[in-house]
This record gives C-alpha cells, sequence and structure tokens, in this order.
C-alpha cells in the first residue's frame, strides 16, 4: 500500500503537474505547453533586434581594437629596432 509521501515520490509519465496549493495539482497538456511556448518564442524575440544591433556594433569595435593593437605592435617594433640599432653602434 502507497502512502501519500510515497506517491508524490514515484515518477508519474502523465503531463506535467502544477501545484497550486496543499494537496490541489493542475495537469498541463501538450497544447498548452506549446502554447505556452510560442508566447515566449513571440514576446521573448521582440527585443532581439537591439541586441543584434549591439552584438554588430561591439563586433566593429573589436575589429578596430585589433587594427590598433597591431598598429601599436608595428610601431613597437620599429622602436625596438632602433634600440637594437643604437646599442650595437654604441
Amino acid at each position: 500500500m502507497q502512502t501519500e509521501s510515497d506517491a508524490d515520490q514515484t515518477p508519474d509519465n502523465s503531463s506535467p503537474k502544477v501545484r497550486l496549493a496543499e494537496g490541489q495539482e493542475v495537469s498541463l497538456g501538450c497544447g498548452t505547453l506549446i502554447l505556452i511556448a510560442l508566447i515566449v518564442l513571440i514576446f521573448g524575440r521582440s527585443k532581439t533586434g537591439d541586441l543584434e544591433k549591439e552584438i554588430q556594433g561591439l563586433r566593429s569595435e573589436v575589429v578596430e581594437l585589433r587594427k590598433a593593437i597591431e598598429m601599436q605592435a608595428e610601431q613597437l617594433q620599429g622602436i625596438q629596432k632602433k634600440l637594437n640599432a643604437t646599442t650595437v653602434g654604441e
């Protein structure tokens, strides 16, 4: 014989249940879950355009930073060559 606590612990292969209050459960059917997913999809996508623009802006900033780093690396190499030439000449 199963007690109430044992029944809560056994896996249930039916639809997901939501507890409203102590002892009250609501079964969510497949259609309800699909409807919830569609609502989340529709309203969740509304701000992705802004996010995509922000990501594109960040990508262009990264490209600019890489160019600046390359330019500084070239300048440092030039300075290093000048320093090596002056120390060799002494």
